[in-house]
């Protein structure tokens, strides 16, 4: 199956501006624009971010790094974290397994 991701709407998710490219099966996976993203974990879900393009920060348990294209971030679970834009847009391919639905927990700090 060939889907073009320009067919799919961007939402508006936690993080920022989504397309929800696959939904089903054992992995979940999200075209995201970063845009004040809330500080967020999971309990079950391990999150891959593929940096696409641009910089910016990533915060993993307060602990701040700086993120640019072509880094892989592994997020496990139970890990406080946040994408922070930097002076570029921030375009992350974010890959869930398993999908991450009913398993966001945000942050209020």
């Amino acid at each position: 199956m060939i889907l073009s991701s320009d067919s799919i709407p961007l939402v508006r998710g936690h993080c920022g501006a989504l397309r929800k490219l696959v939904l089903e099966g054992p992995a979940q996976l999200e075209y995201l624009v970063v845009d004040k993203a809330e500080k967020h974990y999971h309990k079950k879900t391990t999150e891959y971010y593929y940096v696409l393009e641009g910089t910016g920060h990533i915060s993993l348990d307060n602990n701040i790094q700086p993120i640019k294209k072509g880094d892989v971030i592994t997020i496990k679970p139970g890990v406080k974290h946040q994408a922070i834009e930097g002076h570029t847009p921030l375009e992350i391919l974010v890959i869930q397994v398993p999908p991450v639905q009913g398993d966001c927990y945000i942050v209020n700090e």
